[in-house]
């Protein structure tokens, strides 16, 4: 896969500089719990249910844009779930994490996939690819998004590795999400409220917050951050109605969350569209728009 090599001529923004401490905290966070992302998808709770379903949609679009021989890219791919997806389908793939104990992760799940082969693992910060231009047939970005400092400039890297006419799948955390409406704990004033009550009270030295919440968006605002990195977004689906939690304690049985969730879903998706706009992540596939200037066919 050396011709997805960036081109060393390109050199990066003055305002990603200022972000390499803040994907350094990224990193380490998802390091530091790099067991969990890998272990994950394959529980039985209510999250696992939720992310499972998103990858599906995921899933269900890349196949229908992607075969054998195909070249994609998977941003943020955590422990390499999606880009193991893809490369047993005979798509050569360059898993792209910022979290080196996450990288590791990837390494050990293709080669015991049997797919070793064919997924390249990469440390890289997705504000700054180190892939070359117009190379990937397909770009994914799992849950990466709302975890970056500026998800524009991360996309904007998508679209750059993407060639004319190639998808790219991303996911955004929903800015009006039910089920964190309903918990305060994901309300940044409120969380820092708690805990500089904490630091008040308890006698024991607390520690600082290791990392920022994600950053969600509205569905419109999402769009236009799609559009502004030259995609075309062709289709949205919402995804997910739980956990149900109160600061982060779930609130209901893991049964009862499911069936939740369930149902909400079903409805959203089949009888009560504006339930959509309710749920936990937006998933978006878009097309990279052709080159200005390039010749019709």
């Amino acid at each position: 896969m050396g011709r997805l090599t960036r081109p060393r001529a390109e050199q990066a923004p003055e305002e990603l500089r200022s972000s390499a401490e803040w994907t350094s905290k990224i990193a380490t966070f998802f390091s530091d719990s790099s067991a969990y992302w890998d272990d994950v998808y394959s529980s039985h709770t209510v999250k696992a249910h939720v992310y499972r379903n998103r990858m599906a949609v995921a899933a269900e679009w890349a196949t229908a844009a992607t075969g054998p021989g195909a070249v994609a890219a998977d941003i943020g791919t955590g422990a390499g779930h999606f880009a193991v997806f893809l490369a047993r389908r005979g798509v050569r793939v360059a898993a792209i994490d910022a979290s080196e104990a996450m990288i590791a992760r990837v390494a050990e799940n293709a080669s015991e996939a049997g797919v070793g082969d064919l997924v390249v693992p990469i440390v890289s910060d997705a504000q700054r690819l180190e892939l070359g231009s117009a190379t990937c047939d397909l770009v994914a970005a799992i849950g990466l998004l709302s975890w970056v400092e500026h998800p524009e400039l991360a996309l904007a890297e998508m679209a750059r590795v993407t060639r004319p006419g190639g998808q790219v799948i991303v996911t955004m955390d929903n800015a009006w999400s039910l089920s964190r409406w309903l918990d305060p704990g994901w309300h940044v004033s409120v969380r820092r409220f708690i805990h500089r009550i904490r630091q008040i009270t308890v006698k024991h030295r607390v520690a600082e917050l290791p990392v920022q919440l994600p950053v969600p968006m509205a569905l419109g605002e999402f769009r236009n951050l799609l559009c502004s990195a030259g995609l075309e977004p062709v289709k949205f689906q919402s995804v997910g109605f739980g956990p149900f939690t109160f600061l982060g304690r779930t609130v209901l049985t893991n049964r009862i969350g499911l069936r939740i969730d369930q149902v909400l879903q079903r409805l959203a998706d089949h009888l009560v569209p504006w339930l959509r706009h309710f749920a936990i992540f937006h998933v978006a596939v878009a097309v990279k728009r052709p080159e200005s200037g390039a010749a019709s066919p």
